[in-house]
């Protein structure tokens, strides 16, 4: 997937996931399907959280990127190779701290949706600034997958949205009438 198609991306799956929560009623945006499974409000703050720390990485200088975390020592892989290293290491696993949300409660909702899109914004800005083969030299660190290029990171990251969409649609789904 080139640079180009990664940005599409990204915005297709998060905007996605911002025009499926947006609209949302306090029921729906606070339900849980058994208490202990995030909420569409958690669920975004995650996507948020996880967001900033990229954010950050993306837009540093390529000299800090690479004397920070080095150079990659493998060639990227596919998107499709990506999400399924990363669906075999999931199970069990629970976010770190850092990334695990608070209840969210609905009076924040049109802020943390506010603050997402401004995230998946600021990645897609953040993106344009590299190179085709800068995507696959610099490395950033994931909290589960080690070091990853950048565009290993990026599909990562499209697939985050899609998981965690999924995650609320299915919940929403089973929820008794």
């Amino acid at each position: 997937m080139d640079k180009a198609k990664i940005i599409e991306e990204l915005k297709r799956t998060y905007f996605g996931f911002i025009a499926f929560v947006e609209p949302m009623s306090e029921a729906d945006f606070e339900y849980s399907p058994d208490g202990v499974k995030w909420t569409a409000g958690q669920q975004a703050d995650h996507l948020c959280r996880s967001l900033a720390p990229l954010n950050k990485g993306a837009g540093a200088p390529e000299f800090v990127l690479k004397s920070m975390f080095g150079k990659a020592d493998h060639p990227s892989v596919s998107f499709d190779e990506l999400v399924a290293r990363y669906q075999a290491a999931i199970p069990g696993v629970v976010a770190p701290d850092a990334y695990r949300p608070e209840a969210v409660p609905f009076e924040k909702k049109e802020k943390l949706v506010n603050d997402l899109r401004g995230q998946v914004e600021a990645l897609c800005k953040n993106v344009e600034k590299f190179d085709e083969k800068k995507l696959d030299i610099l490395v950033l660190p994931h909290p589960l997958l080690g070091k990853l290029t950048i565009r290993e990171m990026l599909y990562f990251t499209i697939y985050h949205a899609e998981h965690h969409h999924r995650h609320v649609e299915q919940g929403l789904a089973e929820r008794p009438l």
